[in-house]
């Protein structure tokens, strides 16, 4: 009998200077690996990159209310901003694992400006602040509601053909990824915000600005459907 493919998650960090520090992740990232027929394992930071790449199928970078530093993605601060190197390098690392074996990526909000940094592509530090007329990405409401359109642009290597369909997501970002040759535009919003990207090469490497673990869109069940599908292929082939 094959086993459930293994899912490392990314947790966010409370403050490091505490004695009392903790680890959190919302359990709907959880629920939405072990829905679509995977097994969660939360990753705690650690220099043992390589040793938890051996032991899971798949990698999910999740999202946090932080920004990654421009520094990494050959920019200047264009204001104080959030961050935590600690987790960002973290989660750099394990990406830059996962690609270098093919191992199935799903970037997540945050981990999706992560992914793209990765692949070499840059960041919109502010949308409120660098793109005109933008839709509001970042509002005031519970996530459990959508906020704004996405529409799929031609095709995936990996996912189904959703070229030109247009799903209402929810939404929770001020930054969003820049346009680049180093990975393929998914989706939009409305505004030209980048919604999804995805690699142009190599394994199942895919990224959503949006939040699917809160299951607001039928385009989410897809995602984590699809995502578990190659870390089911990506763990047969480790056996």
């Amino acid at each position: 009998m094959s086993r459930l493919p293994r899912i490392g998650i990314t947790p966010d960090i409370n403050d490091t200077a505490s004695p009392e520090t903790e680890y959190v992740l919302r359990k709907n990232y959880a629920d939405a690996v072990q829905n679509a027929g995977g097994l969660a394992f939360i990753l705690a930071y650690s220099d043992q990159v390589e040793k938890y790449l051996d032991a899971i199928d798949g990698l999910v970078i999740t999202g946090g209310m932080f920004d990654i530093d421009p520094v990494l993605y050959g920019q200047v601060a264009k204001k104080p901003y959030e961050m935590k190197p600690i987790r960002t390098d973290f989660e750099r690392a394990l990406i830059h694992g996962a690609l270098a074996r093919e191992m199935p990526i799903l970037g997540i909000c945050n981990g999706m400006q992560l992914l793209a940094v990765c692949l070499g592509g840059q960041l919109v530090q502010d949308i409120p602040t660098e793109i005109c007329q933008a839709l509001e990405h970042k509002p005031m409401q519970s996530a459990t509601v959508a906020q704004h359109a996405v529409q799929f642009l031609g095709t995936s290597r990996h996912l189904p053909d959703l070229n030109g369909q247009t799903f209402s997501v929810n939404s929770v970002h001020h930054q969003s990824v820049l346009p680049s040759t180093q990975y393929k535009a998914l989706a939009r919003a409305p505004d030209g915000v980048l919604e999804a990207l995805e690699a142009r090469e190599g394994g199942f490497a895919i990224g959503v600005q949006w939040h699917p673990e809160y299951g607001v869109a039928e385009i989410d069940t897809v995602i984590f459907d699809n995502f578990l599908a190659k870390a089911r292929e990506f763990s047969q082939k480790e056996l």
